[in-house]
């Protein structure tokens, strides 16, 4: 099978040399206009367009520095043209063409060497990606844009219309998780963020569940339907019929995810993290051994709403649980499991990290924060100032950030 070669500069030029001219049926490349061809070593080079007319009948070999490689293999991926090797790759395996040209003549092996491709591709892009994270500041990065910024801006503004709506209560909650690392970063949103995490002590949590139970709608999603506290069951499409404009306590056994009934569905408003105070003589170890047994035990009700229930109780029947402020302080049980975040802790988080809170300037907001932010972000993430693995990536769009 012949070869077009896409590229007809320097490096087309060096694989028409490597393979020879009577495996070449022609050239392409995107500066020729579309209706046009040119000519390259008595060889036609024709245009994208043309390309996309005669590509299936051929073997395409991508010729480029990697910069344009990179443009152009996105080229023929939105075009539908999937199938391409890389001269870069072949060239570098130090194999003669004819072993190549041999290759190409078996289907299995073709395939392998296009999914071959695909992964030089993405370990040069990682060897790019490593170098920037190397040399950019994380603390310089610029917002989002587009949709997804429009999103950002949409959370606060529910968040704001929340807030007001609980004056009455004088709850202080907290920036957390992503939003407190976006605060000490740059003064607001990590720009892949979308979504909006608050701490709060238990007892501003109780109140605040309280008077949802009163004024709200308190459920528990349960994957394919929602549960109320007595069981009944309610299909998740009738939500917002049923609770027009109305705010969704959905009571987790992780956290408190906070919703609201739209004329179309349910938006999401934010997530609620809850902390209690243990009393000073209480040991860590001993805590961590008890939070661990609560999990096991938990894991083994399959049904969310009564899990949920089940890990209230048990933190409730924890004596060593105090309601007044003491030296310690820790996610509660129904908090990420009781567990910080990514870390592995071996001591209590100390009062003083967290309080007095704070008011700082998160994009045009003012919103409470920890008083020693970069203190509790420690006990949550391995390194809070290097950049994620999960850089660019919109955790609950399931996309990358425009």
């Amino acid at each position: 099978m012949k070869l077009i070669l896409f590229g007809a500069g320097h490096f087309g030029r060096e694989a028409y040399s490597y393979f020879g001219d009577q495996n070449i049926v022609c050239f392409c490349d995107n500066s020729v206009p579309e209706g046009e061809e040119r000519e390259l070593f008595g060889k036609k080079i024709i245009s994208f367009d043309q390309f996309m007319k005669i590509h299936r009948d051929y073997i395409t070999i991508v010729c480029l520095g990697f910069h344009f490689c990179v443009e152009v293999c996105k080229q023929l991926d939105d075009a539908g043209a999937e199938d391409y090797l890389v001269y870069d790759m072949l060239k570098e395996s130090g194999e003669p063409s004819e072993e190549w040209i041999r290759q190409f003549g078996d289907r299995g092996r073709l395939e392998k060497l296009y999914k071959k491709s695909y992964r030089y591709l993405a370990r040069k892009a990682g060897g790019q990606l490593s170098y920037l994270k190397r040399h950019a500041d994380i603390t310089k990065l610029k917002p989002a844009t587009g949709e997804l910024r429009q999103r950002q801006m949409r959370l606060l503004d529910g968040a704001d219309l929340f807030f007001d709506r609980l004056k009455e209560l004088n709850l202080k909650p907290f920036l957390n998780f992503g939003n407190l690392i976006g605060t000490v970063r740059a003064g607001g949103f990590i720009p892949w963020d979308d979504d909006l995490d608050f701490g709060l002590i238990r007892t501003d949590y109780e109140k605040l569940l309280q008077y949802a139970k009163e004024n709200f709608v308190v459920m528990t999603w349960c994957g394919e339907y929602w549960e109320d506290s007595f069981g009944n069951r309610i299909e998740d499409e009738k939500v917002h019929l049923l609770y027009p404009g109305q705010y969704i306590f959905n009571l987790r056994p992780e956290f408190l995810q906070i919703g609201k009934c739209t004329d179309d569905g349910q938006e999401y408003v934010m997530d609620l993290w809850v902390y209690d105070f243990y009393k000073n003589e209480y040991d860590f170890e001993t805590h961590m051994a008890w939070v661990d047994k609560v999990n096991e035990e938990a894991a083994r009700i399959t049904c969310r709403r009564e899990r949920a229930a089940f890990i209230r109780k048990k933190q409730k029947s924890n004596p060593m649980i105090s309601e007044r402020m003491t030296d310690c302080i820790f996610p509660g049980i129904d908090n990420f499991g009781g567990y910080t975040g990514m870390t592995q802790v071996s001591e209590w988080i100390s009062s003083d990290v967290i309080f007095p809170l704070q008011k700082v300037k998160y994009e045009d907001r003012e919103f409470w924060a920890p008083r020693r932010m970069e203190d509790l972000l420690k006990y949550e993430y391995k390194d809070f100032m290097e950049f994620p693995d999960d850089l660019g990536i919109v955790a609950h769009g399931g996309k990358e950030a425009e």
